[in-house]
């Protein structure tokens, strides 16, 4: 806990040497564009359209719709189209950009996903809302909890005096999926909010694929065992409850910030007469903070994202356990497969160096690198004894590179596209609409 305090104290630092040069809503920050976008690209000098000026404008909606063709570690090779918005609900000068990014994606492994995610801003920055909407019916590969390399499911078992067959490697997973988070903050101060949240996890028809429990030599899997050791139906829960949330958010822009930072304390609590499975309840900390490198350039920056999520209390469902890639835009800790590390405790630190490519700021790269941590209680399965493991005792780092493509220059809309590398041959490709973070 003393090393988690510090990383935030750390990006807390970071956040606070801005705070007395906090964005000016009139500054050449604010109002900076870059010269070029695609849509400029694309329709050419002998356009008879009037380019756009670069300044945003109250009211005027600013898109991008995108085909999305692709494949990272979770979803295989993927099709669909992903739309990335976003508007001034008040005056440029004194309102932050609302933005949304939503998604409709098939994949080759059957799976379908439909999201909607984003950041409201009411006039004068009032309300800050953020949305993550999800339905899936989909398959994750789980890998039993921790971030070492002796995660429970891996040699063989003695279930209950039968001895069973291990699992080297992953454990692949169906089910349907519904996730409904809402959380409604009231500006209580320049850049301060504070407001409360409601959070919905269904998960439902989960098939354990490599359960065989009737097999001469039951296997069974990370999922069902804690299942079965902690007292939730491995077919089917629900961990529903209410947050209260702080958080302080001095950003230039909520999808593509040159500036500023984002902090966020949310206590989350899980009643069963709310719906959830069992009683439980969770802290989430997370810190973003931007350094811009170039007065001339802003987009030319080093940006820090932190995520720790703790279960403090109760029991949480295996799938609703804090896990790598679980953040609203299941991107931190890019190169390892969504939940390949879960546990009651996770920690992620991710920084970013962003640097334009081309003079009229229509291409951008990247360079990224990040590291993970679980934890996992000790627990009695049968007679075999899994061993206690402390957040930090095990961090698995990651890193790559990747390109940027201005889509909508006065939005600053861009599409993403990094590859990006972990231990043990863990890679994926990711292709998106709107910044990481």
């Amino acid at each position: 806990m003393k090393k988690l305090t510090l990383i935030f104290l750390l990006a807390f630092g970071v956040i606070t040497t801005d705070i007395c040069a906090q964005i000016d809503p009139n500054s050449a920050d604010r109002q900076y564009a870059d010269f070029a976008d695609l849509r400029s690209v694309l329709r050419g000098k002998n356009s008879k359209k009037e380019p756009e000026t670069g300044v945003p404008v109250k009211g005027k909606p600013m898109m991008f719709v995108v085909p999305v063709i692709g494949s990272n570690p979770s979803l295989g090779a993927f099709y669909g189209i992903g739309g990335t918005g976003a508007i001034f609900l008040g005056e440029p000068a004194t309102t932050s950009v609302s933005s949304l990014n939503s998604s409709i994606l098939f994949t080759t492994k059957n799976q379908f996903v439909a999201s909607l995610k984003g950041t409201i801003m009411t006039p004068e920055n009032g309300w800050e809302m953020l949305a993550d909407f999800k339905y899936s019916f989909f398959s994750e590969n789980t890998f039993g909890l921790g971030s070492d390399h002796e995660q429970p499911v891996h040699e063989s078992w003695n279930w209950g005096g039968v001895q069973t067959a291990g699992i080297s490697g992953a454990q692949p997973m169906t089910f349907n999926q519904v996730k409904i988070y809402y959380t409604a903050l009231k500006q209580v101060y320049d850049h301060v909010y504070i407001g409360m949240g409601y959070h919905l996890d269904d998960h439902y028809k989960i098939q354990d694929l490599s359960l065989e429990l009737a097999a001469v030599e039951p296997v069974i899997t990370s999922h069902y065992a804690y299942s079965q050791a902690h007292g939730f139906d491995p077919k089917k829960y629900i961990t529903s409850g209410t947050s209260f949330n702080f958080v302080f958010d001095s950003r230039d822009h909520t999808m593509n910030p040159y500036k500023g930072a984002f902090l966020q304390f949310a206590y989350r609590v899980n009643p069963q007469f709310l719906g959830s499975a069992k009683n439980s309840q969770t802290l989430y900390l997370e810190a973003r903070a931007y350094k811009k490198l170039s007065t001339e350039r802003p987009r030319h920056l080093i940006g820090f994202w932190g995520i720790a999520n703790i279960v403090t209390s109760g029991e949480v469902p295996y799938l609703h356990l804090p896990a790598s890639s679980y953040d609203m835009r299941n991107r931190i800790g890019r190169g390892y497969v969504a939940g390949r590390f879960r546990g009651p405790g996770w920690v992620t630190a991710e920084t970013e160096y962003r640097f334009p490519v081309t003079k009229n700021g229509l291409l951008g790269g990247v360079l990224f690198a990040s590291a993970t941590t679980t934890s996992r209680d000790a627990a009695t399965i049968g007679t075999t004894m899994v061993s206690k493991l402390n957040l930090f005792d095990a961090v698995r780092p990651a890193g790559g590179f990747g390109a940027r493509v201005m889509l909508n220059r006065t939005g600053r809309l861009n599409l993403t596209m990094d590859m990006a590398f972990g231990q043990g041959g863990a890679k994926g490709f990711y292709f998106a609409v709107g910044e990481t973070f």
